[in-house]
């Protein structure tokens, strides 16, 4: 029977600490996007200037790989912004660098298509629950 490796899971304890201010950035910028509809550019060049230094500390060929999914994500964000000409901001393009850093690439690309059909969802979901509209005259 062969032995399963479970050194993947090990996690340094820089990595654990880019995780952690991960979670508490993206805390912090979805409160404020929610009540202001902005996204803190200060906390996201904060965060992608610890994490950089974290991941760094941790292996250069990490953070090369991570790197890699920013560069993927900050890609596809400014993609969108451009044929759309409302919904994202600046903030937004920069908060996707910070993800794209943390998550690294190929991990980058289902998160954001699964961070996407989440968005989906709880639009729809409060599109239909407010009592100003129905499905029929939805706009998205």
């Amino acid at each position: 029977m062969k032995k399963i490796d479970w050194n993947f899971i090990v996690l340094t304890m820089s990595v654990r600490i880019a995780i952690i201010v991960f979670i508490l950035i993206s805390v912090i910028n979805s409160y404020f996007d929610l009540k202001t509809m902005q996204v803190s550019l200060i906390l996201n060049y904060v965060g992608i200037t610890v994490c950089t230094v974290l991941l760094l500390i941790n292996s250069p060929q990490l953070f090369i790989k991570n790197l890699l999914g920013s560069v993927i994500l900050f890609l596809v964000f400014i993609f969108v912004w451009k044929i759309t000409n409302k919904g994202l901001g600046v903030g937004d393009i920069h908060y996707s660098i910070f993800c794209g850093l943390i998550t690294g690439f190929p991990i980058c690309i289902l998160s954001g298509l699964l961070a996407s059909i989440i968005g989906l969802l709880v639009f729809l979901f409060i599109k239909l629950v407010s009592k100003k509209s129905s499905l029929k005259n939805l706009k998205i």
